[in-house]
């Protein structure tokens, strides 16, 4: 229904000047015929002026139509008109969700779904456009903007490598339109993997009369791809995944530095999951499947070992062969060196090293100063030397230690020996002594010193009177230890638990970083310290980081590796559960609305035109 009302009907009385203007036309003076002889000759070409007639006449009748059609859009402007009319108001304000996860690189004759559904997006924006990029974490690409700027922002926009979260992007969606008319359009495979289900969300804004299109762009794409990752600090292993409804034949290369260091070739049957262990390189390796499918982001994984991987360790003590230094060996990230008082700089090798450059000295078993061997007067001074300075210390209880000159390393109050059999309890659970959470009395021993924890420390564990027998504490920029164990009378030395808790305790006072900590998932928003972050895609300020692409890190003068693997977001044959839904077209005959569209701009560039037509005209006439 179209209608043509004034918003100021008063205005209407102007068209009095169009009845005035129609009056004078018709009352101008007719012109009289009269023979002048200068002009006789032009009466020669009567003729031929006649076969003119009807043109001049229109011309004459133009000028009048030119100068109607003026006056006419002048006093039309004056009552303000304006046209009522139908329109869909959800073009008004369009919401764009993107979905830029992994799944929506996998190709079909090599165009990825992202391309198409960023093709498609292009062709819906209208009104004030807003898109929002779907991965784990929804994000806001553009808040009410233009079409061109959207369109702009659209041709920029990469696909990530995390999984999908459809349903939350949805809720976004609903909270930029607010209360203003609208629509929201999704573009996606539907593969969505986190988040609320996007059939709830969806119903849940039709209820509120928003708009929920959902586009689906998935393909026919084949892919057999990384699904999993276990690095550890020896070995790692890798799950790959045949996704595909055939048996295929895959080889799996692990490089390093574009070196080949190991690779394989398995059979992965139709649907299912083969695996591949191998030493875990130092530093930055990679691990590729060939050949290469549909779906590139999860045949490359990478996998980060810390800086440092081995710790330094002296080990100072006159008994040859014991538990410990057998201990300390067979760990694979402990770099010892054995040292025999009283010389500390030749090793049991014969070799010479630097004893306080080590990261950790264990002081074991050791002749006094008076006796044959013994350790060098002074020499616990420049131990508490290296602690202030930053160095971490172990002193292990033995026989003599009370008549042992330490100066101020200990950190308990040591006592008289206690002989008397006792059991060794977990005091407290941490880092070193979470292998005996589930028994916390892990040994027994016949005796040991009375010892009190000196203010400021730790007890890890105590004996059955709570005396305390491993406690930590810190000394100005080091650690020290007290391991009150006596080996000789625990057996303690002979269980397996042994070297792991010497392992543990040497990894927590070096702060030894563990490789986990350098292997992450995409998707993990990482709080840093405000800096510059080099990432897979470009390089950039930020104190918070979104780890959406695979690859390498780098921050905090670390590399750490990102990898997608997900098995839910690699399965691309997955079919769309997205069906086609006819609530839009029942919700626009309800968002369909009246709306005055003012005429008066229109009307007046017309009457402007009429005016100068007849501005032109009169002067290629000669009137003026």
């Amino acid at each position: 229904m179209v209608a043509l009302p004034f918003q100021r009907p008063i205005g209407l009385w102007a068209l009095i000047g169009v009845i005035i203007f129609i009056i004078l036309y018709l009352r101008r003076p007719k012109p009289q015929d009269k023979i002048i002889p200068s002009l006789m000759f032009i009466m020669q070409d009567n003729k031929r002026s006649k076969q003119y007639a009807f043109f001049q006449k229109l011309m004459t009748n133009l000028l009048f139509l030119l100068q109607l059609l003026s006056i006419l859009g002048l006093a039309l402007v004056a009552a303000a008109p304006y046209a009522t009319l139908n329109y869909d108001v959800t073009l008004e304000n369009t919401v764009v969700i993107l979905d830029v996860s992994a799944s929506m690189q996998a190709k079909e004759k090599g165009v990825s779904r992202f391309d198409k559904a960023v093709e498609m997006a292009k062709k819906v924006l209208s009104g004030r456009n807003s898109i929002i990029m779907a991965e784990n974490v929804p994000l806001i690409a553009l808040e009410n903007e233009d079409t061109d700027v959207a369109l702009d922002v659209l041709s920029k926009i990469k696909p990530r490598a995390t999984t999908t979260n459809l349903g939350d992007a949805l809720l976004l969606a609903k909270d930029i339109l607010g209360d203003k008319p609208g629509r929201i359009i999704v573009f996606s495979d539907f593969l969505a993997t986190e988040g609320p289900d996007i059939e709830v969300v969806k119903a849940t804004l039709l209820s509120e009369d928003k708009i929920a299109e959902f586009v689906d762009v998935s393909n026919n794409a084949k892919n057999v791809g990384v699904i999993k990752l276990e690095v550890a600090k020896y070995n790692t292993k890798v799950y790959v995944k045949n996704f595909n409804n055939e048996p295929v034949q895959r080889t799996i290369r692990i490089s390093k530095d574009s070196k080949v260091i190991t690779q394989t070739s398995v059979r992965i049957a139709s649907n299912s999951i083969e695996n591949f262990i191998f030493d875990t390189p130092f530093g930055i390796s990679k691990v590729e499947l060939e050949p290469k499918d549909d779906l590139e982001v999860d045949d490359v994984a990478y996998i980060a070992t810390p800086p440092k991987v081995k710790n330094s360790v002296l080990l100072i003590t006159n008994e040859k062969n014991s538990n410990l230094e057998h201990a300390l060996e067979a760990a694979k990230d402990i770099e010892l060196n054995v040292v025999y008082p009283p010389v500390l700089t030749i090793n049991s090798k014969k070799q010479k090293i630097e004893p306080y450059k080590h990261d950790i000295i264990i002081v074991y078993k050791i002749n006094n100063v008076n006796k044959r061997d013994g350790i060098v007067p002074g020499t616990f001074e420049d131990i508490e030397d290296y602690v202030d300075n930053g160095g971490n210390l172990i002193i292990a209880a033995q026989e003599d230690l009370k008549e042992i000159r330490m100066g101020g390393l200990l950190n308990v109050e040591l006592k008289n020996k206690i002989n008397k059999p006792t059991k060794i309890c977990v005091e407290t659970i941490n880092q070193i002594t979470k292998q005996f959470e589930k028994e916390r009395c892990f040994t027994t021993a016949a005796s040991y010193f009375g010892a009190e924890a000196k203010k400021g420390t730790v007890t890890f564990a105590s004996a059955d009177d709570k005396t305390s027998l491993i406690v930590y504490g810190e000394k100005k920029r080091g650690k020290v230890v007290f391991y009150g164990i006596l080996d000789e009378a625990s057996d303690f030395k002979t269980l397996p638990s042994y070297p792991i808790f010497w392992n543990s305790i040497i990894n927590f006072m070096v702060g030894a970083e563990d490789i986990k900590d350098f292997n992450h998932k995409t998707g993990r928003i990482a709080t840093i310290k405000e800096q510059k972050v080099k990432t897979p895609s470009s390089s950039l300020t930020t104190s918070k980081l979104l780890m959406d692409y695979s690859g390498i890190y780098e921050y905090d003068n670390k590399r750490f590796a990102v990898n997608l693997i997900d098995e839910k977001e690699s399965d691309v044959n997955l079919p769309s559960k997205v069906e086609a839904h006819k609530e839009r077209e029942k919700l626009l005959e309800r968002q369909a609305k009246e709306h005055d569209f003012n005429l008066e701009l229109t009307i007046l560039l017309l009457a402007f035109l009429f005016m100068t037509t007849e501005f032109i005209y009169i002067k290629r006439r000669g009137d003026i």
